[in-house]
Order: C-alpha cells, then structure tokens, then sequence
C-alpha cells in the first residue's frame, strides 16, 4: 500500500515543477513582451504565469504594476490624440485601455469626450462657413455653444478670437436689416410719434408693431444725416421714453420703457457658468455689484453660477467671469538657510584649592562606647590629632577651537497670496499639571500637553504681482532650547532661546536676496588666583587660574523666488467693453456701426437710390414742397401740420429745392476737400518662440495733415506681454513726447500736435516690444486710428489688418 502513495507524492512533485517552470517562463515572455511594446501580449503571458503559480507574489505584484504601467502609458498617448484632433487614433487607444481595464473611468470619459470632440468639429466646420460668409453673428453663435460645453476646446478658441478680430465689439442683439442696406437722414421739428414710424417703415422695409400703450400724442424732434436706421429708431426712442424689441431682422416691437412692460415683453435667457478658477460667491457678488443681476444661484460643491437676465447682461457677464476666472499664480521659493557657529576656549594656569579644612579629634573614650568632642579636648591635640582636607593643585593649559556650519535648503511652492511654513527642527512637549480640588476625597489632577516649535521656523507669504515681481511677506526664526526647567510641582518646562525676524520684500522673477545679521555674540573671561599672590605683574599668573570663552552664532538667509505660473492678463474684450445707460443698456455705443467707415455725413444725401442714405424729410414725408420752412441756419423743417400719411409710392429719387441744397453744399465741400488718406497698417514676425522678445511697429501713411490722432492696439493679453511701447518717428517733434497708454491687452497713443506742425507722410506712429508667454497656433495683434485734420474734420478712421502670430514652444 506504500508503494502507489509514494508513486502519487513523486508525480505530484513533477507536475507541480513543471508548472513552476512554465509559469516562470510564462512570465519571462511577458516582461519582455511588454518591453517590445507588445502590451496585450505581454500582460496576457502575465496573469497566466500569475494563474499558474498563485502563490508566487512576484508575479501578482508585476503583473499589477505592468498593467498600472500600460493603462497609463495608453491614456497619455490617448489624450495626445484627442488634443492633436486625431480623433479615430484616440478611440481606438481608449478602447484598449476599456479592454485591459473595463473599469477605467478615465478612458469612458475619453470616449464620451471624442465623441463630443466630433459633434464640435462638424459645428466648428458649419461656423467657419458662416465666418467665411462674413456672418459673424452666426458664427458666434455656434461657437459660443461649443465653447458653453468645452472651454478648452483649441479649433473654437482660434476662431472665437478670429471672429472677435474681424468684427470687432460684439452687439449682442439682432440687427435691424433695411432694403438695400439703405441709411436715413431725419429733419424733423415737432413731428408725431407714431407717424415717423409709419414713414420709416414705408421707406426702410422694416415693420413695427406698436403696443396698445404707446402715447399718440408724442412729439419727435430730430435732425441727423446718413445714419444707420437703427441708431435713428434707438434716438427716437430715447425722446419718448420707449424702448424696442427685435423680434426679425425687418419687424420690431414699440412700447413704453417702464418696468412693467419690461416685465412683460423683455426677453431673459439663463446662463450656467462652470468656474475653474473663481469662487461662486466672488462672482455672485461681482454680478450683482456691477451688472445689477437679482436672479443668481450658486453652488459652491460644483463651482457654478446660474444666472437669469436680459441677453445683453449676460453676454457682459460672459466677459466678467472671464475677466475673474482665470488662475492664480504660484511661485517657486528656493531658500538656503546657513548657521555659522564658531567657538574659542582656553584655559591657562593653576588651579589652587580654594579653602582647607581643620578639624580635630576627641581624646579619651566613655563607658560603653565612644563619645563626642569636647571643650577639654582641645588643649590635648598635637600635629597627629588635628585633620586636614585633602589639598592638590592642577595645572591648566588647554586651548579648544571649533567651527561648525548648518545648512537648510528648502524648496517651496506657494499660491499667490497664500501662506507656506517650514518647520526643521522638533516639537518639544510641555506638560502642565491642573489640580482641582473635591469635597469627598483626595484633588484630581489633570495633566495638559502642549507642543513647542524649537528648531528653524520660515512662514512666507508670495504675492506675484503682474509685472513679474514677487512681494514676499517673510516670518523667520531659530530656536533652541538653553535648559530645561523643573517645578516644585514636578512639571518640566523648558528656556528657549530665539532669535527671529519678520520683513516684507519685493524681488524679480529669478533676484537672488540675502538676509545676514541675526549674529549671537558671547564672549566671557574668568580668572581665579590666590589673593595678593595673583595681582603680582607678569608671575601673578602662576598663581591662579584664567579662562575665556568666545562663542559667536551667525545665520545666513537666501531667498529665490521662481515663477512657476503667472496669473493671465484677461484680454481687452473682456476687461472694457460697452456697458450703455442706467436705464437702458447697451452693448455698443450709437457710433459703432460707423467703425472703419470714412465717409463725410456732413452732406444731405441725394436720394435713396443705388444704396443711398433714404431722405425722410418733410417734403417726403408730405408729398408736397409747400408744407417746408426755411430757418436761419439753412436749415429744413417740416412742422406739426404738415405729418400727413403720404401714400404708399416708389422712393424719392431726389429732394426738393426747396430743403436747403444750397445751404448744405458749403459744408459738403469742405467735408469732401477734408477727406484724405489716412491708413495704418502693422509690421512683426508671423512666428516666434515662447519667450522671445519681438517687435512690432504701427506704421501710418497719409496724404493729409493730422492735427490730433489716436490709435489703439489690441491682442491677447494670455499670449503675449508688452513689455515696451514707444512714439514712432512719424511723430513730430513739436508734439512733445506723447505717452503711450498701455493696458491690459492693449495700448493707446493720443497726439494733439500744432496746425503748423501736423503729422504726415509715412513712417513708424508706434514701436512696441512683446514677450512670447505661452505656446499659441494664432495670435491676432489688431489696429485702428481716428484722426482729425488741420481744418477741425474728420480725416479718416481706418482698421488695419490683423498681425497673425504663430508661437511656437520654446526650444
């Protein structure tokens, strides 16, 4: 019967070798497959050998770092797809990483979000058609959406900041749209309200529906040439204390400005901003302080806020969050702190006793035992009964020097205007006893431990301010404990010795400062000597004893501040834009329809056709040229009785004679003799490296003399630094030296120069220097110029044409 069970132990041995072996070789391969970048493979060969051999904790840890290890390889490759809009290469890494790791939550997500990246590239697509169309609006819209679902997302960014160079400030509310895109000239005195919009709606094509609550008894006195129809209907509007809601491009809606209506016909969207940066309640508060917005809600778990206003308020609030939610800064601190302790101790000379002791012995004995002295015995001692204290004299001669260096180098990373501390050293306990008395029986004692900081204490406090200095709010001290102290009572507490020093400093990015002086200087001399003996000069030193001692401490401090990230500058659009009135609010002012536009308005058009401005004066307004009078300033009206219905007919192809053609044609002239060449134009690389120092140059050219000029710079303030800016030499000399106002993603020059001495010609109007912060495919830097010639008209106002720039990561 022994034979079989020993035949069963050998055979469960060879199996259980054999499978050692494979297991082992099993894992082998897997490791090396891994390496060849076979990962599936590998990780396969793994959790076999893992099986075959469960007992084996080498392989079970491999093979969870190995697949730890692929996860994460595979995630990072997936989300460098995504980013470079390899869309397909990114789903197919995240799949492997679901098929490796089902419970991946981060490679779900990255699905969902490819997903979404494909959904935003064909709207993207969609928008980019609108953009090419010149449909701003359109465009905006369907990248804003994008944008509302993903900040981040790179094509939509580049052609937010596209669409925002090429139209400039955004009017957020539809346009009004007339026949031909045809503008209007209104001379009116005393005219019915509700007539002057019959007219305008006969002439421009654009219909109004007047509320039931609209006066018919209103007045409307108005005189404006070649104006936008929208801005003449806003002006209309503003007399009679009405307000407008566009419900089409060619109908809007006519009723009385009053909170009530407002109510009822005022259109509110909600908005839901998720922040990364900001605090809910710092926006919350911003929101209501500046825009007046009573309806918000804020959730300070998941970083929102939702608001519900007017879309004009909301677009304004889409820019203040923008303008707070960006992230802070961080700072690098390298400190280097050094204690230099040195040391000198002598002692030279003899040391003599200091006293002697005589004492004598008792003579005789008692009955019974031994006895104490007494007086008798005194004059029975001799030389052999009187004691001595034993006496020695020790020579000293030792001279002790020592040096020692301590050194602390830490390395900290703090937010801008947050606390650091570093503690190096120990926490002493110190134990105090509390006894409390109890009627019944004995005191209880209670024992409290507090813990003090002894060693080197350094707490700063980095502010980084936008020019790249680093103010740093400085606590440091060193401690150390002199003795420890003991109670009656038995508790310990403890002498501690400090020295420290608080400081407030202002560094550079990179400024290295020291801080030296904290010194402890001890030095101490004693001498012990026989009296008389040791005041002797020159060989009284052989007769005592002298010691010094002289101890000297120093600490070192040294202060590096390196910035780790710089609080974005938010750019131009976002920290000044149009805001309106208290009681009305606008997202641009009257005359931004007339941006870029240098066309003189200072003469009566000639009729609406081919696209003229349309004449609503009184003769077209009546059908009849004899309802018109003549003012002294050459000037038509038409009055009160004559705003009679016309009937509906073809346009007026030219005004009577009798509205003062004459008298317009002097100012006409002179506004056409006025005009003149006035462009701007910018000159800098299309590519640079992320910090490089570039320039760029505003150039003008102009045929006419410019007696006062302003001219403004935009670009993103994320993306570049100005670091200088500087009149150009087209600037005359006679104008002084005109500064250059440089703000927050941008920079305005303003010249007022003498009529004798105006600027002209051609050449440089600013020079300017930026810093390249941050890799960027498409950087827009824009232009625009107002000028005034010599004879107090309008030159020109000219846009001109984006600088794009391309930085590139640093090399």
């Amino acid at each position: 019967m022994r034979q079989p069970r020993w035949h069963s132990l050998a055979l469960a041995c060879v199996l259980a070798l054999l499978a050692a072996c494979a297991a082992q070789t099993l894992h082998r391969d897997g490791l090396a497959a891994i390496e060849e970048n076979n990962l599936e493979a590998g990780l396969q060969k793994l959790e076999q050998a893992a099986r075959a051999d469960p007992g084996n904790m080498t392989y079970r840890l491999d093979l969870q770092t190995r697949r730890e290890a692929v996860v994460h390889r595979l995630l990072v490759e997936a989300d460098t797809a995504r980013n470079s809009l390899k869309l397909d290469d990114a789903k197919q890494l995240y799949r492997r990483v679901l098929a490796i790791d089902p419970g991946s939550s981060r490679a779900t997500l990255g699905l969902q979000a490819v997903e979404a990246d494909a959904r935003y590239a064909q709207t993207i697509a969609a928008a980019r058609k609108d953009f090419t169309a010149m449909d701003f609006d359109a465009a905006d819209s369907k990248v804003r959406k994008v944008l509302n679902e993903d900040p981040g997302y790179g094509p939509a960014k580049e052609l937010s900041d596209a669409i925002t160079v090429a139209r400039g400030p955004v009017t957020v509310a539809p346009h009004l749209k007339t026949k031909d895109n045809r503008r209007v000239t209104l001379q009116l005195r005393d005219a019915p309200t509700k007539m002057v919009f019959e007219v305008l709606s006969r002439q421009t094509g654009i219909n109004f529906i007047l509320d039931k609550d609209v006066k018919s008894d209103g007045k409307t006195t108005i005189f404006v040439q070649d104006v936008p129809v929208e801005e003449a209907i806003d002006l209309v509007l503003d007399q009679n204390a009405l307000a407008r809601q566009i419900l089409a491009s060619n109908m809007v809606l006519i009723y009385p400005n009053n909170p009530t209506k407002q109510k009822e016909y005022e259109e509110q969207i909600v908005r839901t901003f998720y922040l990364t940066n900001a605090a809910p309640k710092d926006v919350e508060g911003m929101l209501k302080t500046v825009l007046g917005t009573k309806t918000l809600f804020i959730d300070e778990r998941a970083g929102l806020v939702v608001m519900r206003d007017t879309p004009d308020a909301v677009r304004m609030a889409e820019k203040l969050v923008a303008s707070l939610d960006v992230p802070e800064g961080e700072v690098m601190l390298e400190l280097e702190v050094l204690e230099i302790s040195s040391s000198k101790l002598q002692d030279l000379g003899v040391n003599y006793p200091g006293e002697v002791t005589f004492g004598v012995t008792p003579q005789g004995s008692a009955v019974g035992g031994a006895r104490g002295l007494v007086l008798a015995d005194l004059h029975k001692q001799s030389t052999d009964t009187i004691t001595v204290s034993s006496l020695s004299a020790t020579l000293m001669a030792m001279k002790q020097t020592g040096v020692a260096n301590t050194l602390a180098s830490p390395r900290i990373r703090a937010r801008n205007n947050e606390k650091a501390k570093v503690l190096i050293g120990s926490r002493v306990p110190v134990i105090t006893n509390s006894v409390t008395p109890t009627a019944a029986g004995p005191p209880v004692v209670t024992g409290t431990v507090q813990y003090l900081d002894v060693g080197l204490s350094l707490e700063v406090q980095p502010v980084i301010h936008l020019d790249s200095d680093v103010a740093i709010k400085l606590g440091f001290e060193v401690s150390s404990i002199i003795k420890q102290i003991t109670t009656s009572s038995g508790t310990i507490a403890y002498q501690i010795g400090t020295r420290d020093a608080n400081t407030v400093l202002r560094l550079k990015d990179g400024e290295t400062q020291i801080l030296a002086g904290l010194i402890q200087d001890q030095d101490t001399h004693n001498t012990t000597s026989i009296p008389g003996l040791g005041d002797i000069p020159i060989i009284g030193k052989l007769f005592g004893e002298h010691h010094t001692d002289v101890e000297k401490d120093e600490i070192v401090l040294s202060i590096t501040p390196r910035i780790i990230r710089m609080q974005p500058r938010a750019s131009s659009e976002n920290t000044e834009f149009w805001y309106g009135t208290e009681l009305r609010t606008r997202t641009a002012p009257y005359a931004s329809a007339e941006r870029g536009d240098s066309r003189s308005t200072m003469a009566i058009p000639a009729g609406p056709s081919g696209g003229a401005p349309v004449d609503l004066s009184a003769q077209a307004m009546s059908g009849s040229a004899g309802v018109v009078s003549q003012s002294a300033g050459g000037v038509s009206y038409a009055s009160a009785n004559a705003m009679v219905p016309p009937p509906i007919a073809a346009p007026v192809t030219a005004p009577p004679a009798s509205i003062g053609t004459a008298a317009a044609a002097a100012p006409a002239a002179a506004a056409a003799d006025a005009a003149g060449r006035a462009a701007v134009s910018i000159e800098g690389p299309s590519s640079v490296h992320v910090g490089d120092d570039f320039q760029v140059s505003v150039n003008l050219d102009s045929d006419q003399p410019i007696t006062r000029l302003r001219s403004q710079l935009r670009f993103d303030a994320t993306a570049l630094q100005l670091v200088s800016a500087t009149p150009g030499s087209v600037v005359p000399a006679a104008a002084g030296t005109p500064s250059v106002d440089a703000r927050a993603g941008g920079a305005q020059l303003e010249i007022v120069a003498s009529p004798d001495d105006p600027v002209r010609g051609s050449g440089a109007l600013m020079v300017l220097r930026f810093k390249a912060l941050k890799a960027h495919p498409l950087v827009a830097v824009s232009a625009m110029l107002s000028a005034i010639g010599g004879n107090g008209a309008a030159t020109a106002s000219s846009s001109a044409a984006p600088l794009n720039i391309t930085i590139q990561p640093k090399e």
